[in-house]
């Protein structure tokens, strides 16, 4: 009777008990890739003819196989980072203009996917060749504290930028 209560008792306590998760020595910091919101628009205010070239040639985003990303609005100081499979080539700590609301403006090439990765947030999304190569101009704003932590803005319009 003893031996039965015993063994018991002992398979109670091992149902019981949980094991605890270690923490290990080294961090990882693991990218989330959500989707973003996709617009195409075309349907507003355009800037001057004068103003589209002079942001054109001081990009030096002339060329077809170039594409213009700015960066919109909800940006307050976060690190990000926009590269393809060539190489990063823009890390900056983008703030937006609340008068303009363009925080920062680069420029892409076209003939391969982009990625913009939010360093602070941890999101990163995926500018894809095939949708940029058909438009000039791409327009990322952040959507803090939503589902969908970009909205991807696809127009051949440049939007006035002062």
């Amino acid at each position: 009777m003893k031996k039965i209560t015993l063994i018991v008792f002992i398979a109670l306590l091992f149902t019981m008990c949980k094991s605890h998760k270690t923490a290990t020595s080294g961090t990882s910091e693991a990218k989330v890739e959500k989707p973003a919101e996709v617009q195409y628009r075309d349907d507003f205010r355009a800037a001057t003819d004068k103003e589209r070239t002079k942001v054109l040639k001081g990009l030096k985003a002339t060329a077809a196989k170039y594409s213009v990303v700015i960066l919109t609005q909800n940006y307050k100081g976060e690190k990000i980072t926009l590269g393809n499979a060539k190489g990063q080539f823009y890390s900056g700590y983008a703030i937006s203009n609340l008068k303009t609301g363009i925080a920062d403006k680069t420029r892409i090439d076209n003939t391969v996917d982009t990625t913009l990765y939010d360093k602070s947030d941890n999101h990163e999304v995926v500018i894809e060749a095939k949708e940029a190569q058909k438009y000039k101009f791409i327009y990322v704003m952040k959507n803090p504290g939503s589902k969908t932590p970009f909205t991807v803005t696809y127009s051949n319009t440049l939007r006035p930028l002062e």
